[in-house]
């Protein structure tokens, strides 16, 4: 093979391998950023958002590693200890939107978690915090004098089906609900990236099919049908692995647009008073 050629092929080699690994190396440098996009609050910013829903309060929890997690809690005055259901929400999601919802769950102490750097919450967001978090307010909520801690549930969006499914694989939870769900961020990740070995470089990979083989307790999946940001082949993956019952449900929406189905709330609030 004439001497140019050669030295051609090899250069050619030499940077598509030196372009590969660049392409490498940034998404692992920068999959934080791509992965979670926090939404921080002013104290002002939360006073009129209360303002505007009278029926919630804020409720600050310091973690383990002295890190204040804010919480939305439901003022219910019923004089009697109440289920509890907990909001794990997605990765660009501040929480006080789903204030509106309560209506569906009135008999229900309804608690809404902003990870950190989101809301009021402190502290920098990680899957390891997230899952350790759950845990812990988990843990501080149970001990409430105004919770039945026998009827503890929990609703995750998105990347906190994530979360949700791992609480549910450590606590005692009644109802488990799940929102676009997935079977592991590696896969998602895969999917849209085939030319990345992404088990190798993930910081987060949100394991749920592996929690999922431990779940006895009961779980609905809603599905969005025409969902691009999490197809839905990832829910029914997720649903293959869960242990206790499943019950799933698609509709025609998008990623976000299923989050205004009344119809997908109705049957959110059906399953777990049951």
């Amino acid at each position: 093979m004439n001497k140019k050629l050669i030295k051609f092929f090899k250069i050619t080699s030499l940077l598509v391998v030196t372009l590969y690994l660049g392409i490498c190396t940034l998404l692992f440098l920068n999959q934080d950023n791509l992965l979670f996009h926090p939404k921080p609050l002013s104290k002002t910013d939360v006073i009129k958002i209360l303002n505007t829903n009278p029926d919630f309060d804020t409720l600050s929890f310091v973690m383990i590693d002295n890190v204040k997690i804010s919480l939305y809690v439901s003022k219910d005055s019923l004089g009697s200890k109440l289920p509890l259901l907990i909001y794990f929400g997605g990765n660009a999601e501040e929480v006080s939107h789903i204030m509106e919802k309560k209506f569906y769950f009135k008999n229900f102490k309804f608690v809404l978690v902003n990870y950190r750097n989101f809301g009021l919450s402190e502290g920098k967001i990680s899957e390891k915090n997230m899952f350790s978090d759950a845990l812990e307010i988990y843990d501080k909520l149970k001990l409430r004098n105004d919770i039945d801690s026998e009827n503890i549930n929990v609703i995750g969006r998105s990347i906190g089906t994530g979360v949700a499914t791992y609480l549910s694989c450590q606590r005692n939870i009644k109802s488990t609900v799940l929102i676009t769900p997935y079977e592991s961020m590696i896969d998602v990740a895969q999917e849209k990236y085939p030319f990345v070995p992404i088990g190798w470089l993930i910081k987060h990979p949100f394991n749920s099919k592996q929690y999922a083989l431990s779940v006895n307790s009961k779980m609905l999946a809603v599905i969005s049908k025409n969902d691009v940001v999490i197809p839905k082949q990832h829910a029914y993956n997720l649903i293959k692995a869960w242990k206790g019952k499943v019950v799933s449900k698609e509709y025609e929406d998008d990623h976000s647009s299923i989050m205004q189905n009344e119809a997908c709330w109705n049957l959110i609030s059906e399953f777990i008073s049951h």
